[in-house]
């Protein structure tokens, strides 16, 4: 979990500063033991803080046993909750720089598009809203959970097209995929189609260079192994 938390802010150069000591104080209604400094502040994110009522707000949402709360401390669950929630503030918070938005529109088409609520091959008003009572959520959780989610499928979708390329570069590799060239050659033909080369002169040029016009050719000899080749019998 803290290996993705890593790999999400990288652009981000997230500063995390957890006082996960005071955690199992906070649980048990002991955080006003300490007095002064950052008391309520249990993380920073860069300049925004995370206080310990926001962060007790969200576990009391995710509804833990009574068991599972007095053991925080030994199972490492306080490290574990407290690393997702760290992790969401950080997708929200790069959603949030990058300017991410879903409109009405948008979200209208997915849950249209969304098969699951189909009858007879087209969207049903009636079927969407036998979904919602059967889920027992409401129509504006439901959809703001649609909204979260492709906020995010957004942000992970553009993290993962990798790093932003220098221009020069595009224009670098551009260049020699279309690159024009002009050759300018001359015609050997136009300077000695009417001068005449004396057959010494030929013969000079092909004895001094007579290892350009040799052309090598190798021949082996090989002989089929036998019986008959080798005893004079043909006797396996």
């Amino acid at each position: 979990m803290l290996t993705s938390i890593g790999k999400l802010t990288k652009s981000f150069l997230v500063k995390l500063l957890v006082a996960i000591i005071i955690l199992p104080f906070v649980f048990w209604g002991m955080g006003d033991v300490f007095s002064g400094g950052n008391k309520n502040i249990i993380a920073s994110i860069d300049s925004k803080k995370i206080s310990t009522a926001e962060f007790i707000n969200y576990v009391n949402r995710l509804n833990l046993s009574d068991d599972l709360k007095k053991n925080a401390k030994n199972n490492r669950l306080i490290e574990q909750v407290l690393s997702e929630y760290i992790s969401r503030k950080i997708i929200d918070l790069e959603i949030k720089d990058f300017g991410i938005e879903l409109s009405n529109d948008s979200l209208k088409e997915i849950i249209t598009n969304d098969k699951t609520f189909f009858k007879n091959g087209k969207f049903s008003r009636t079927e969407y809203e036998k979904f919602l009572l059967l889920s027992s959520v409401s129509a504006p959780a439901f959809e703001q959970n649609i909204i979260e989610q492709e906020k995010k499928r957004q942000l992970l979708t553009f993290l993962s097209d990798g790093l932003e390329v220098p221009n020069f570069l595009i224009e670098n590799e551009f260049r020699k995929e279309n690159q024009i060239k002009k050759i300018k050659y001359i015609d050997l033909k136009n300077f000695y189609k009417n001068k005449k080369i004396e057959n010494s002169k030929v013969n000079e040029i092909y004895n001094k260079n007579k290892k350009l016009f040799v052309e090598v050719f190798k021949s082996i000899k090989f002989l089929e192994l036998k019986p008959e080749t080798l005893i004079g019998k043909n006797d396996y």
